[in-house]
């Protein structure tokens, strides 16, 4: 096939003074300045130290020699996933490289396989390499099978051709004997200046690799642009980083003379281009609904491959702090009773128990490793929750449920009120976003995909039992099975895909819990319980979040037992809670921002009047650990997770929420005795069940 490189040396003429700065951070040896995007800097910082340290306590990241021992093992599996590549098109023989993205799908370039037409004629071949001994190993041969599955793409475009892998037709390999590079679209697999590894059939030969020499020069929306000493590349070779995670399908690559040797002689060097490989991923997701039978199932699997996908060190590991698109400003919890703000000036510290620095336009950091651990799945448990799908007879939070006294839903305010998700076309009220479930009611954050707040009443007479010798919650076993909810939009709240593969850090977190509403007839309190397990109710939690916070956890039925609750009540109460996102401290799993922090604001109606009490919990100190295996985690070190009462004011400000007159009037938190320092907040470290009241209401 006939390749046109116009664009290509475009390209490369046209970043000439780019790549030219790039060589020479490079060579003095500071790459990371190399990169203009110093968020994609961080995160990649951040999960390359982690990916790597572990495995070599001396390992070394970028274009630096030394290299965790890990690497050459690694690179021996990444490496059997490639194939050579023979075609036949038009009367021609082409040959190139290509790789499984999954134990069925083949890729390459289209230039090298053009149409399904060549695809029928051609055969790749696993294994032509060297043994350790300098012989040959032995190959398999496959046949491709363009009528059970081909994508195109241009070369002039992304220039990919993805077909089904066929019958074998030699050697005695299976199709589960090779390795396949998973696709994915994160933002933290590359930056400027940083290394590649190349693996290839170069002209025909034998499987090579061109290993780490290759700087990553540039980038632009769809391509890579890297530079090599070695020989060619080869068209449909898989481009990789140190981690060897799949970067880029190589497809163009040509001598260019732009260094001088110390004669001031010029040496040819290879200016290579490669597709992006999130480039590649969208467009394949963008084509998945135009697909149909076993055509789109072979491809949802192939993409769904990098949800599941752990890093190299066993366990998914969360990405640094960085601005949302929806940012609502906050100040962090301190640790002597007071809100502050983290740092000054141009940097921002987080403690997990790693620190990160991320400085912009300053030096960068790297970040130091936690211990790694392997994945663990999300278990059975011995109930089995069955949700009444017939949403008609739920009323929801009720407003006026203490007698006597409103205390309203809360009011997203500002930038929030965008947020609220709405319900599907033809449900009441849709634009309002209230989600009615059984004693309570659900606003979900459609940017965020986790509820907004909760809203449950709870009647005292039935509440959840607490073990008054530890204060925490007895609430007996958890259901085996969560469930969407038909009446909003899937795509506004994180599901059972999130939380098994981040089950190494999370579990699945009832904000309202299961027994807080759970009272009334049998049939409501039942349908009540059930409720509690919609995704909408669900937040990631660490999973030692629940035996951490006992007093967090007990602090409705303290309010109900100490807060001198007026007879005319009923012993009733109103609680809101939610997640509380910062953008200078949150975390990140994947495309989630994980909430730092949680509220809870408790209402009801005492005998001196209306009272409130606001509290906060923060998880950040958990997130450093994982589980291990599918072995229980034994009881943890004492671990200080900071649970504070604060004045509700301050929780409508770090949340965007409006609670109202009522409840914000009624607020039992007292000022005149806290600490106050600059702009920094007053807190109450809750530290017995006697903090969560002020002594005398």
């Amino acid at each position: 096939m006939e390749i046109n490189q116009t664009r290509f040396r475009n390209v490369v003429e046209q970043t000439r003074e780019d790549r030219d700065r790039v060589r020479k951070l490079v060579e003095g040896k500071q790459w990371r300045q190399a990169e203009p995007d110093r968020t994609r800097m961080a995160m990649f910082s951040l999960r390359t130290a982690r990916q790597t340290m572990p495995r070599g306590a001396e390992a070394v990241q970028g274009p630096d020699d030394m290299q965790a021992s890990w690497f050459l093992p690694g690179g021996a599996t990444a490496r059997r996933a490639i194939a050579f590549v023979e075609a036949t098109g038009g009367g021609k023989w082409t040959a190139g490289s290509g790789f499984l993205i999954s134990p069925t799908l083949f890729m390459t370039n289209q230039h090298v396989i053009q149409d399904e037409a060549a695809a029928l004629s051609a055969q790749i071949t696993f294994d032509r390499e060297m043994g350790e001994d300098g012989s040959m190993r032995p190959t398999t041969v496959f046949r491709l099978a363009p009528d059970r599955f081909a994508l195109f793409s241009q070369q002039e475009e992304l220039d990919y051709a993805l077909v089904a892998l066929g019958q074998r037709v030699a050697g005695d390999g299976d199709p589960g004997d090779f390795q396949y590079c998973v696709l994915s679209d994160r933002p933290d697999k590359h930056v400027i200046g940083m290394n590649m590894n190349i693996v290839q059939h170069p002209n025909g030969l034998p499987k090579m690799i061109a290993i780490r020499n290759n700087i990553l020069q540039f980038r632009t929306e769809r391509t890579l642009l890297y530079e090599t000493d070695t020989d060619h590349g080869s068209s449909g070779a898989a481009v990789f980083n140190d981690a060897w995670e799949l970067v880029a399908l190589h497809h163009f690559g040509e001598p260019f003379l732009e260094r001088k040797d110390e004669n001031g002689n010029p040496i040819p060097t290879n200016v290579n281009e490669g597709v992006r490989i999130s480039a590649i991923y969208r467009h394949l997701s963008e084509r998945l609904a135009s697909l149909e039978g076993e055509r789109r199932d072979l491809l949802r699997v192939a993409l769904d491959l990098s949800k599941a996908a752990l890093a190299q060190t066993g366990g998914k590991r969360l990405s640094p702090p960085h601005p949302s698109a929806d940012a609502q400003e906050s100040l962090v919890i301190g640790e002597e009773g007071v809100m502050a703000s983290e740092a000054g000036g141009n940097e921002i510290k987080v403690t997990i128990p790693i620190e990160v620095s991320v400085r912009v336009g300053g030096s960068y950091a790297t970040a130091a490793p936690v211990t790694p651990a392997p994945q663990k799945t999300l278990t059975r448990a011995a109930e089995k929750i069955s949700v009444d799908q017939d949403y008609s007879n739920r009323d929801g939070y009720d407003p006026r449920f203490v007698h006597g006294v409103t205390f309203p839903l809360p009011t997203p305010v500002g930038k929030l009120a965008k947020q609220v998700a709405p319900l599907r076309t033809g449900e009441r009220d849709a634009e309002a976003g209230e989600l009615k479930y059984e004693h309570f009611s659900i606003k979900m954050n459609k940017a965020k995909k986790m509820a907004l707040f909760t809203a449950t009443n709870i009647d005292g007479k039935s509440f959840l039992n607490v073990d008054r010798s530890t204060g925490e919650v007895t609430d007996g076993a958890e259901g085996e099975t969560w469930y969407g909810d038909p009446r909003i939009s899937a795509s506004f709240f994180i599901d059972q895909t999130f939380y098994s593969g981040w089950s190494n850090l999370f579990d699945r977190g009832h904000l309202t819990r299961r027994m807080d509403p759970d009272w009334g007839s049998k049939d409501e309190a039942e349908r009540a319980n059930a409720d509690t397990y919609h995704f909408t109710n669900c937040t990631p939690q660490h999973f030692r979040f629940n035996e951490s916070t006992k007093f967090w956890q007990g602090a409705e039925q303290y309010v109900l037992e100490n807060g001198a609750t007026s007879e005319e009540t009923a012993n009733r109460i109103c609680v809101f809670q939610g997640p509380i996102f910062d953008d200078k401290v949150d975390l990140w799993a994947d495309d989630i921002q994980i909430p730092s922090s949680f509220f809870k604001v408790i209402a009801w109606k005492g005998k001196n009047g209306v009272k409130s009490v606001g509290l906060v919990v923060d998880q950040r100190q958990l997130l450093s650990e994982q589980r291990k295996g599918g072995i229980p985690p034994k009881p943890p070190a004492f671990v200080d997770v900071s649970q504070w009462r604060v004045a509700i004011t301050e929780i409508e400000r770090r949340t965007g929420l409006d609670f109202g007159d009522q409840v914000r009037s009624a607020d039992t938190f007292e000022t005149k005795d806290q600490p106050v320092v600059g702009e920094a907040r007053p807190a109450i470290p809750v530290r017995s069940e006697s903090d969560l009241l002020p002594r005398n209401l």
